[in-house]
């Protein structure tokens, strides 16, 4: 998951619990928050490199155990 420099991504703000969220539509998981709706962009923005470092960290790589939980 390499995105060029001019990569965009999509992504939903939401208004709740005294904050913005910004989710990243395309990146599952993926999210921001802040207080302003600009700061949950600039939270995404950061959420959204440390997502792709992480996919890159771990492309190719096997899991070493892998567990179905409850909620």
């Amino acid at each position: 998951m390499e995105p060029n420099a001019n990569a965009s991504f999509c992504v939903a703000l939401h208004r709740t619990m005294g904050c913005y969220v910004a989710r990243v539509l395309e990146l599952p998981g993926c999210i921001g928050r802040g207080a302003t709706e600009v700061e949950a962009v600039e939270s995404a923005r950061t959420a959204i490199r440390a997502y792709l470092q992480l996919a890159r960290a771990l492309e190719g790589d096997r899991a070493t155990v892998q567990l179905q939980i409850r909620v």
